[in-house]
């Protein structure tokens, strides 16, 4: 008859073990707590298994509170008579002869001190054993048992006491948690440590006497203070945690966060910016290379500081990259055959119709090989590598591997490109970087175990190879170790606004920003003078391992010269018996055995940017005698290179043209000679340039064209008719209309621009 009532009563009145409302917590690698996030109701309750708590809770647990536990079907009856026997002599409840089962009960149906409210929960009681097993029981108590204010749980309580999870719990601590639910306020140890450590040793002296600890253990766990310290929530990752808790939702969220890294590499963050002006911020993101996972995130220069902007994560915000995109210009420039590491480049003034960049420290320097421009960071030889590449490939190919780039508004990808002319953010550039390191192949950063592995090739082996190893700084002297050495790039956005350093070896890739997250100037803060030192700080605190990247079979060292960039063979060499010292001939680093041409400064230059001439030229080399020249004077046909004009003021004056190429022999001097066949230019307008007048009683304004290139004497032409000889011809449109402007050399090379005037 009880079984039927029981059962009816089951039916009416069912009882579950669903969980409150989980803390959410995110937690490093290791299992280790990173930051936690109160449920709706501001209640910290961290979510827990029996076989994730110490032995010792588990043990004190039982010990104190219910050591039938495992073994009764919910209520001890032994228990119950004995606060039975004790209400009726003390006329008041001295013991409730509670099992665990009968707390989760009351847990689940809060009950008073009453008589009815005694058999509620020996119903519940029976009814949790009924349904449940034991495991899942204790499981829910570990999850709900009070511990004092708005912590609920074994491991809020460890955490919010000791600072460390409930599987690391000591003797006494142990012991203290398993009396605290007793009374949670009362022994609480950060309000009333001596209340606490008394009801602690009372429990410890009863696990004594029911042999469940030894003596030895008893006496070292009381010698172990209770101390009243105030309840710190310590965060690590506190901006990745607060990013992922809000993407993700979950009660528990696992990351590949190295927690000692992390711990060291704040540390550094703080130490490193109490040096900065009070507004400034930086941000730190260390990934591995070998599965993409973030092994260190700091968002911001320390989590409490107010001034430096702390809430805002700039591991994710979208910034000017300044040079930092010049290392992939040059490695797309390699595969495409552009170039090798020590092709010339110009580091001289060049307009590019309306755009005309500068360098950062507004000189120049000449003629620069492509290794020395990319690891001095020089801007011109980099716009000019990417005007060849072309601006919508490198968007195109960038944008494919994931890489994110935001445009200004309206604006189409461009050569301002390759100085930072657009926003992106660390994450996106740590992610980019990483093909360095990975053999040409970029790998998009991870956070959480069992999220997708996203791979793209973005170079080839032999080009990730070349642009790590001429980013490598000189002497290799940026680290204790020998073999954890790695390639550094670094970056200053226009203004001064945003300082970068990324360093890439075989193991990880790292990067750093300084700067203001408001995006306000700091003058005088930039790459390599603020964050390229804060970057070596953070390789030297990364795990020990070996960076070294071996050399693909792609990659030879070849010499070459200058200023053709063609290889000279080692034969030739000996023969002629150039010097190794001579500074136009470089060791290079050689891409499938390629050494392309010297490039044009634009790209829209026809012809060749070095010249190639046989002259014939009389045996003491004073006279060249032309093709056409009917004279019997002895001559030998010599091979001449010409640089670049645009370079002459940069190079010796026994390498310019008027040096190289000896005069006409005075017998020869009536014979017409094109030997020297260059194009020609028209600079001062551009092709389909539009003319408006400012005010429609005024004239059109002049324009001062001149000739770059070719052969005078120069004859201009405009529409048609011919108008003037020289270098320099001044265009003044007289009426609205259409007009073509010509200029032709003595060789017959011809440029020629068309105009629109309104």
């Amino acid at each position: 008859m009880g079984l039927i009532v029981f059962l009816i009563l089951d039916v009416v009145f069912p009882v579950n073990l669903d969980y409150e409302t989980q803390t959410g917590v995110v937690l490093a690698k290791d299992n280790t707590l990173l930051r936690s996030f109160a449920d709706e109701n501001g209640v910290w309750r961290y979510p827990i298994t029996i076989d994730q708590v110490s032995d010792k809770y588990i043990k004190a647990l039982i010990g104190y509170e219910d050591q039938w536990f495992f073994y009764h079907p919910g209520v001890n009856p032994f228990s119950l008579i004995r606060g039975l026997y004790q209400y009726i002599k003390n006329r008041r409840i001295i013991s409730g002869g509670s099992t665990l089962t009968m707390q989760v009960a009351r847990l689940k149906r809060s009950t008073r001190h009453t008589f009815k409210d005694k058999f509620i929960q020996i119903f519940t009681a029976f009814q949790l054993e009924w349904h449940f097993s034991k495991k899942e029981i204790l499981n829910y108590y570990l999850n709900h048992a009070p511990f004092g204010g708005v912590r609920q749980g074994v491991q809020a309580a460890s955490y919010a006491y000791f600072e460390h999870g409930a599987e690391n719990l000591t003797h006494a601590q142990a012991a203290l948690l398993a009396v605290m639910p007793q009374a949670p306020t009362r022994y609480r140890p950060d309000l009333h440590p001596k209340a606490a450590e008394k009801a602690r040793n009372k429990l410890l002296d009863r696990l004594e006497k029911f042999n469940i600890w030894k003596k030895e253990t008893i006496e070292q766990a009381k010698k172990e203070k209770v101390t009243g310290w105030a309840i710190v929530n310590n965060m690590k990752a506190p901006l990745l945690s607060r990013r992922l808790y809000k993407k993700k939702r979950k009660n528990k969220i696992h990351t590949f966060i190295d927690y000692y890294l992390q711990l060291s590499l704040e540390q550094l963050a703080k130490d490193y910016a109490s040096n900065l002006p009070p507004h400034l911020s930086l941000a730190i993101l260390v990934m591995d290379n070998d599965t993409g996972g973030i092994a260190a995130y700091v968002g911001s220069a320390d989590f409490a500081n107010d001034q430096r902007f702390a809430h805002v994560d700039m591991v994710i915000a979208m910034r000017s990259p300044g040079s930092t995109m010049k290392p992939f210009i040059y490695g797309m420039a390699l595969d495409q055959g552009l170039i090798h590491s020590k092709s010339m480049l110009m580091d001289i003034p060049i307009q590019f119709k309306d755009y005309r960049p500068v360098n950062f420290n507004r000189s120049f320097t000449g003629p620069v090989s492509a290794a020395y421009a990319l690891s001095h960071s020089l801007n011109l030889p980099a716009v000019q590598v990417m005007d060849h590449l072309e601006p919508m490939y490198f968007y195109t190919q960038m944008i494919n591997t994931g890489f994110k780039i935001k445009l200004p508004k309206n604006a189409r990808p461009n050569l301002s490109l390759a100085l930072g002319g657009f926003s992106t953010s660390l994450e996106n550039l740590v992610h980019v970087y990483s093909c360095l390191g990975r053999a040409g192949k970029t790998i998009k950063p991870r956070y959480i175990p069992g999220s997708e592995i996203v791979e793209n090739k973005l170079l080839s082996r032999g080009a990730a190879f070349i642009i790590h190893e001429i980013l490598l700084p000189e002497n290799n002297n940026q680290i204790i170790e020998e073999k954890n050495y790695f390639a550094i790039k670094t970056g200053t956005s226009y203004g001064y606004r945003d300082a970068w350093a990324i360093g890439v070896d075989k193991g990880y890739t790292a990067g750093v920003w300084v700067g203001r997250p408001d995006g306000m100037p700091v003058p005088g803060y930039y790459g390599s003078q603020t964050a390229e030192p804060f970057l070596k700080m953070v390789f030297q605190l990364l795990p020990k391992h070996d960076g070294m990247i071996r050399q693909p079979k792609s990659v030879t060292k070849k010499f070459i010269s200058w200023p053709s960039g063609k290889e000279i063979k080692q034969s030739k060499i000996n023969k002629n018996q150039i010097s190794f010292n001579n500074e136009y001939i470089k060791n290079a680093w050689l891409l499938n055995k390629t050494a392309p041409r010297t490039l044009t400064r634009r790209r829209d230059i026809k012809g060749f940017a070095v010249l190639n001439l046989k002259p014939c030229i009389t045996p003491d080399n004073k006279f060249r005698i032309p093709a056409k020249c009917e004279c019997d004077i002895p001559c030998e046909k010599k091979s001449i290179e010409l640089w670049p004009k645009a370079l002459e003021s940069f190079i010796p004056k026994a390498l310019h043209r008027k040096t190289l190429i000896p005069p006409v022999h005075p017998k020869c001097a009536q014979v017409f000679d094109t030997i020297l066949r260059e194009t020609i230019k028209i600079k001062g307008l551009f092709n389909n340039d539009a003319i408006i007048k400012k005010d429609s009683t005024n004239q059109y304004p002049s324009f001062d064209l001149i000739v770059e290139g070719g052969n005078g004497p120069w004859y201009w032409f405009e529409n048609s008719e011919i108008k003037q000889t020289g270098k320099k011809f001044k265009f003044r449109p007289m009426h609205p209309g259409a007009y073509q402007i010509l200029v032709v050399d003595k060789s017959g090379f011809l440029d020629q621009i068309k105009v629109r005037v309104f």
